[in-house]
């Protein structure tokens, strides 16, 4: 069963009330033996067969356990299904700004507690306004979606990629990635080999790495200004903030 999906302080709440709720009819049962009652009543009316009754209520409540539990399993991988499609950008299938935010400031996270650096990479595709234009949305869409399978069969399974928007996406590299510049570098050659229609498509890309102490916000602005410089340097390039 999926218990993170269940709302923890909810669920310890109600398990107290259903546990003083049991505590008070077990005090009632036991101040008028309710028990014994129920065997005079069955030793009465004998003929009626209803000390069947009592196992008959055995079966009925494991049953409604079991019941309980299988829709509690089902609720668990529906909620998990729609959270998957709730963190996907509907086009592409990459993590969308949400996504990718909780999950900057996760990397951010482990990396003050346990000095885990990481980098971030953005990449823009280059003259992508004059590809939409010349060829229309549908082919734009499509060039999208194919860049994103190009990096994810490229980077490792550690690193992370988000469509931030339009056609931005940043790209984020754990600390295992030892040399993300020259990472970078080959991502950007590959994707102006592989990613084409009748023009070859380039990309610019701007690089910062995280440094202790630093706040997300401003690491997204390090990048920011990293990928403005290597457009003002004539696009297809990386540049460090």
């Amino acid at each position: 069963m999926h218990y993170k999906y269940l709302h923890r302080s909810s669920f310890i709440k109600d398990g107290l009330w259903l546990l003083a709720i049991n505590g008070l009819l077990f005090a009632i049962f036991a101040h008028y033996d309710v028990l014994e009652l129920i065997v005079d009543v069955v030793e009465k009316y004998e003929h009626l067969e209803l000390d069947e009754l009592l196992p008959l209520g055995v079966t009925l409540t494991f049953s409604l356990l079991v019941f309980v539990y299988r829709r509690l399993q089902e609720l668990g991988h529906v909620t998990q299904a729609f959270e998957e499609l709730a963190k996907q950008d509907p086009l592409t299938h990459a993590l969308n700004r949400r996504a990718g935010q909780a999950l900057l400031n996760r990397f951010i996270n482990n990396a003050e507690q346990y000095g885990q650096g990481f980098s971030v990479v953005q990449l823009n595709l280059d003259n992508f306004k004059r590809i939409n234009d010349a060829y229309g949305p549908s082919i734009g869409d499509d060039i999208l979606i194919n860049l994103v399978k190009i990096i994810q069969q490229y980077i490792e399974q550690d690193s992370q990629l988000i469509h931030w928007h339009s056609d931005n996406f940043l790209l984020i590299l754990p600390s295992k990635v030892a040399a993300p510049y020259e990472f970078a570098n080959s991502l950007k050659e590959t994707i102006a080999q592989q990613l084409f229609t009748t023009d070859t498509i380039t990309c610019s890309m701007g690089l910062s790495t995280w440094r202790k102490g630093m706040p997300l916000q401003y690491l997204l602005h390090q990048v920011e200004d990293a990928l403005l410089d290597a457009k003002a340097a004539g696009k297809n390039t990386v540049k460090i903030a």
